[in-house]
């Protein structure tokens, strides 16, 4: 299959010129035909045509198809840098410091926030997505409040009735 996949990526080169990759590109990243034209400095039309005439020559029947189709193709042609051992070598592993406990946990008990926790907190997608939850909490919690007086009041009328 891999024989096949370098004849088809080989292909896939040959086919499209640079606009044509830079225009499957912008796809790729949700641009549409206008914006695309405006990116380019060309005509919406001029766009068009040229994703119909990549599709047809690729085989695709849509221009996210063919989008993807080069994606796949750059994503397998690039060498991922994976990079080497660190400058300092290889780091020693974590030893236990003298003070505390077989479990790792201190001598005395008390528990001390780890470095790795606050850095976790410190990051702002972490304390977004924090907010989003808490902000459902707090909905569904006024929800639960809204229902369980709705009930009581509920339960007052059926008493009143029932009294007569």
């Amino acid at each position: 299959m891999s024989a096949a996949h370098n004849i088809e990526s080989d292909l896939l080169a040959t086919r499209l010129s640079e606009i044509d990759r830079r225009i499957l590109r912008l796809v790729a990243e949700g641009l549409t035909s206008k914006e695309i034209a405006r990116e380019l400095d060309r005509s919406p039309l001029t766009i068009d045509s040229r994703l119909k005439d990549v599709c047809h020559r690729l085989g695709a029947d849509t221009r996210a198809q063919a989008a993807a189709m080069l994606s796949r193709e750059e994503a397998a042609a690039t060498t991922p840098e994976l990079g080497g051992a660190p400058a300092g070598g290889v780091e020693p592993r974590h030893r236990r410091p003298p003070h505390a406990r077989e479990d790792g946990g201190p001598q005395d008990g008390l528990i001390r926030p780890s470095s790795r926790f606050s850095t976790v907190l410190s990051d702002p997608r972490l304390n977004r997505v924090a907010l989003k939850v808490l902000l459902v909490l707090v909905a569904v919690a006024t929800a639960a409040y809204l229902l369980a007086s709705a009930i009581e009041a509920i339960q007052e009328v059926f008493l009143t009735v029932l009294r007569g």
